[in-house]
């Protein structure tokens, strides 16, 4: 079964393909399934039988991702197969997620020359890390090899994952284009990242560095200690409180640089803890800030915005790669911190340029600035019956609502993405009404986020279910922006959605947590009642939100961070304060990173809310987050 499937053809499935695309969806969710758990057999049988379903490029794409991830799959066949997926799917967008996997698999392969002719075939605009260092490196191995080519090192900075860029950096570090400080951080990038692999193929070109220019001398075997280095640093990805002990077992045996290297490293790994020697190890590793990669950088960098360390937060964003730097989080930061330390008009400066964004920084950006935050007028945009029949008609907008409606949201956003690339405001915006008229709330809700310059809040903030939200939000006493800011983050109003942990219905109830609110409610056995059920899991969510908003002394931000981290959590991060923050501090350093993005959204979310449906003018989000004291540890 195997051999005929590497060829590539499908002469079998062809032949026995069901004529209508009726075929159940189901169909698709099993393959995806076989795929997950590396069935290639029984995710063959499911392809033939989705054979003209819309949605079969998915079972064949994950037949391919399997047959070239093959040891044995030579690049004959790796080629054949990806060339005969893109022939059956020539308007698919998975055709460049294809693309892209098989310069992997060459790569992964140590096939450079027929990687070489495939790149020459891959369209310009298909790019991503590994295409590019893939492309260095084959520069760097052909016979017009000059010298300047060392500039391509930095295609490989926080790439050490993936195999081209470490066959780049192995090109580079044979032909004498880059130090061996650049390799140390390569190395110790990949340990940081948790990449095993990444670190023995770092720590291999470091021993052939190290043999090629051997001094003899006395002392430490660099090389010895940064491996023991890249032990300590492996270690703080996966089990950061055991990273700490073994650091200090070790220390004495580094350098006085690895140490303080592996200081800073080990302290940002315990903050994600919100262990109390986070910042002191910091504060001891502060030599090799420069060296550390962002989100080592980041983690100190939130622990001083909670410390109001000013001065350090300048240095650890200026410290940051660009591309981290110029993201609105930071650039904020960068502001407040401008402002503490009294650069006021370079501040303003940054904010400016924050203020049009509508997301959480760009909202405190202009209340910083002392402007009156109001929303863009709704723009005159209908779907007429001509774009209605246009969109009905649109294969990619039609697959993205099938796999929404098979609970396959990831594989939608793949769809819906493509379907909206180049497409203007005004067919953006009409496109999310399309999906408003399909019920899909969460296609409607991408497709206006995407806007530019003209912006319909409305579609981007809808208010489905309105009238159960607001009654249970009245009978909880809760402020139903909030809740309803709440339910756009967890499900996007997808009523009977359920996570892969078992998160259920509108406001992603847990069943341990359904049965206790339900118990509470005097609503008897609760293993028979129906999370996905709107009035119930309306019913019980805002009885959740009251609970935890008690809890949390009135914090809506409190509240939210437990609703999605769990009160326990809430309560170690709010104890582990070192002095009182303005909320905006408390929720950038959330060491949890779905936490923290999700309680930003919330927030702003319910203030965008209230704006949208109370006459446009958005009220202060600084007031909504309020300040966070040090509490309780339990």
């Amino acid at each position: 079964m195997v051999a005929l499937l590497l060829l590539g053809h499908l002469p079998a499935i062809a032949k026995n393909a069901p004529s209508d695309h009726s075929t159940s969806t189901a169909i698709i969710q099993q393959a995806k399934d076989a795929f997950s758990k590396g069935k290639l057999g029984e995710l063959d049988r499911l392809l033939a039988k989705s054979q003209g379903h819309p949605l079969s490029a998915w079972p064949d794409y994950w037949r391919l991702k399997l047959l070239i991830g093959i040891p044995s799959s030579d690049a004959k066949t790796i080629r054949s197969n990806v060339l005969a997926f893109l022939a059956r799917h020539p308007h698919h967008p998975l055709r460049e997620h294809a693309q892209r996997d098989w310069i992997a698999a060459l790569a992964t392969k140590n096939l450079w020359s027929d990687a070489a002719v495939a790149l020459d075939e891959l369209p310009g605009q298909i790019s991503s890390p590994n295409i590019q260092c893939a492309r260095a490196k084959l520069g760097l191995s052909s016979a017009e090899r000059t010298s300047g080519k060392g500039e391509f090192a930095v295609l490989a900075v926080g790439q050490e994952t993936l195999d081209a860029c470490l066959a780049l950096i192995a090109d580079l570090a044979k032909s004498e284009q880059v130090a061996l400080g650049y390799l140390r951080q390569r190395a110790r990038w990949a340990a940081q990242s948790g990449s095993d692999a990444g670190h023995h193929r770092m720590m291999d070109i470091l021993r052939d560095h190290a043999k090629a220019h051997e001094t003899g001398g006395r002392g430490p075997d660099p090389f010895k200690t940064e491996a023991l280095l890249g032990q300590v640093l492996k270690v703080s990805r996966v089990d950061s409180l055991s990273s700490l002990p073994l650091y200090l077992k070790h220390k004495k045996d580094l350098s006085h640089e690895q140490a303080e290297y592996g200081a800073f490293a080990v302290g940002a790994a315990i903050w994600r803890r919100s262990h109390a020697n986070a910042w002191p190890m910091m504060q001891e590793g502060w030599a090799s800030l420069r060296s550390q990669p962002d989100d080592a950088l980041a983690a100190a960098g939130r622990e001083a915005i909670r410390r109001s360390a000013w001065p350090k937060l300048l240095e650890i964003i200026a410290a940051m790669r660009p591309s981290t730097r110029l993201e609105p989080t930071w650039q904020y930061w960068r502001a407040i911190a401008l402002m503490e330390t009294h650069q006021r008009e370079q501040a303003q400066d940054v904010l400016r340029d924050l203020r049009d964004d509508f997301g959480f920084y760009g909202l405190l950006a202009q209340e910083q600035l002392g402007s009156t935050v109001q929303l863009p007028a709704r723009p005159e945009i209908v779907l007429s019956a001509d774009d209605q029949r246009r969109l009905d008609r649109d294969p990619a907008v039609q697959r993205s609502y099938m796999l929404v409606r098979a609970g396959m949201r990831a594989e939608a956003v793949v769809e819906w993405s493509a379907a909206m690339r180049h497409r203007s405001d005004a067919d953006l915006i009409r496109a999310a009404e399309h999906a408003k008229k399909a019920g899909l709330y969460d296609r409607m809700i991408a497709a206006a986020d995407r806007t530019q310059q003209e912006h319909d809040f409305t579609l981007r903030y809808p208010t489905p279910f309105k009238d159960k939200v607001m009654s249970a939000a009245k009978q909880k006493s809760l402020d139903p922006w909030w809740v309803l800011g709440l339910i756009r983050q967890e499900s996007r109003f997808i009523a009977d959605i359920k996570s892969p942990v078992g998160a259920a219905g509108l406001m992603q109830i847990m069943p341990a947590t359904g049965k206790m609110l339900a118990k509470e409610a005097g609503l008897g056995n609760a293993r028979h009642l129906s999370l996905t059920d709107v009035d119930l899991n309306v019913k019980l969510g805002t009885a959740y939100m009251r609970q935890l908003q008690d809890r949390f002394g009135g914090s809506a931000l409190l509240a939210s961070a437990a609703y999605n981290a769990g009160p326990s959590r809430a309560v170690s991060w709010r104890a582990a304060l070192p002095k009182r923050v303005d909320g905006a501090a408390f929720a950038e350093s959330i060491p949890f990173p779905e936490t923290r993005d999700y309680v930003k959204r919330v927030l702003a979310n319910a203030v965008l809310y209230h704006a949208v449906h109370n006459g446009g003018a958005v009220p202060s989000l600084r007031r909504l987050l309020g300040e966070v004291a040090p509490g309780e540890s339990s």
